[in-house]
């Protein structure tokens, strides 16, 4: 008899456990700390291709005098960004999918962070190299773990604005938070990445990082004769003709075009683009965020793209912006009606993607936020 009882325990024990993983919900868990011990948080996710959304509240897991931290699921299949909530506040949209590890609600904004993980300082090498008639500072980061004397090689990204990627004292006016996606990429997927930023020459740089490519329209706020007569194409050859060879040469670094993106935001984003067309060859996925098309007419874009050799090598390109400020409101124009400049010369539906936020404003606040996303088309 109580042989025939345990048997009976154990066997409601067990179906006990399997109905409580069974009704564990699936998707992608994340984490959030909050510096600011809000009350009543919670998640709303959504999508950028439906109207669906879900708000969940999110467990709460530690507390101390610093910071809360909590967990949440949502489904990645379902949603691809979320919005943080609490009380009568919340946060800028967000990128969500499996590269994200978590976000973390600062006075600094909101930034990505890694569960489980004390915060380091992004190490990364400066590289100075000669660049008209001065000179040219390019940062090197690379990813957790990385051995140089290994075999195991990485994708590399190749970023206009160098200087606003690794460092939150850097500049007045932000930056990406790359070393804290890369880590967060990291912890949740085991991949890694290395990213090489450019320096830009901020005197110089409308001109730097704009093409030339035919006339120079108006934007929308009446200054264009920074744009007129751009250096983008010295600035190209830069890129791949000095920069590339030597990371090439010294880091662990695929070298075909799958694993060779190129990406960048405002200027950084037309010029990206422009980078990856005229070097099809070497870049699969182009990364243009917030970018200033508008600086040509449609006429001008069709005319140029078709004079590229796309049909062999077709870069990828992912286009992000936002509706939140006059600023974006103007480039939007122009990210919209590249799509349709794009399916003139050859690309179809899978080649390209265009996310709009409606509150998205023209700053690193939101570049920070989005990065993620372009991290998981590349890679």
């Amino acid at each position: 008899m109580k042989r025939i009882i345990a048997l009976l325990l154990a066997a409601g024990l067990t179906a006990s456990l399997f109905a409580a993983c069974s009704s564990e919900k699936k998707g992608h868990k994340i984490y959030i700390r909050d510096d600011f011990a809000a009350e009543n948080l919670k998640v709303v996710f959504s999508s950028t291709t439906s109207d669906k959304s879900e708000t969940v509240k999110p467990d709460k897991l530690d507390e101390n005098a610093d910071y809360t931290t909590y967990s949440v699921v949502g489904d990645d299949k379902k949603y691809d960004r979320l919005v943080i909530k609490s009380d009568d506040e919340e946060s800028i949209e967000l990128a969500f999918n499996n590269y994200v590890s978590g976000w973390e609600l600062s006075s600094y904004g909101v930034v990505p962070f890694t569960y489980d993980e004390k915060e380091k300082t992004a190490d990364y090498a400066v590289k100075n190299f000669k660049y008209g008639d001065g000179d040219k500072d390019v940062y090197i980061l690379t990813p957790e773990g990385y051995d140089k004397n290994s075999k195991k090689k990485y994708p590399v990204i190749y970023m206009c604005d160098g200087q606003n990627l690794f460092d939150k004292t850097a500049t007045s006016h932000g930056c990406w938070g790359v070393p804290e996606s890369i880590r967060s990429m990291q912890k949740n997927t085991g991949k890694g990445v290395i990213i090489v930023g450019i320096d830009d020459s901020t005197a110089n740089r409308d001109s730097e990082l704009t093409p030339d490519i035919g006339e120079v329209q108006d934007v929308g706020d009446g200054d264009v004769d920074n744009y007129k007569n751009g250096t983008g194409k010295y600035y190209s050859d830069f890129v791949v003709n000095t920069v590339m060879p030597y990371v090439e040469k010294n880091y662990n670094v695929y070298t075909d075009r799958k694993h060779t993106a190129v990406a960048g935001s405002s200027s950084g984003g037309i010029e990206s683009f422009y980078i990856g067309m005229e070097h099809a060859d070497k870049f699969g996925t182009i990364g243009a965020l917030s970018p200033a098309f508008g600086l040509f007419s449609d006429k001008t874009w069709v005319k140029y793209l078709k004079s590229k050799d796309l049909k062999k090598n077709k870069p990828f390109v992912y286009i992000y912006n936002g509706d939140g400020d006059e600023l974006e409101k103007m480039l939007k124009v122009g990210a919209v009606s590249m799509t349709d400049n794009l399916k003139k010369v050859g690309y179809g539906k899978k080649d390209y993607t265009l996310k709009l936020y409606s509150k998205g404003l023209h700053n690193e606040k939101y570049w920070r936020a989005l990065f993620p996303e372009f991290l998981k088309l590349f890679i």
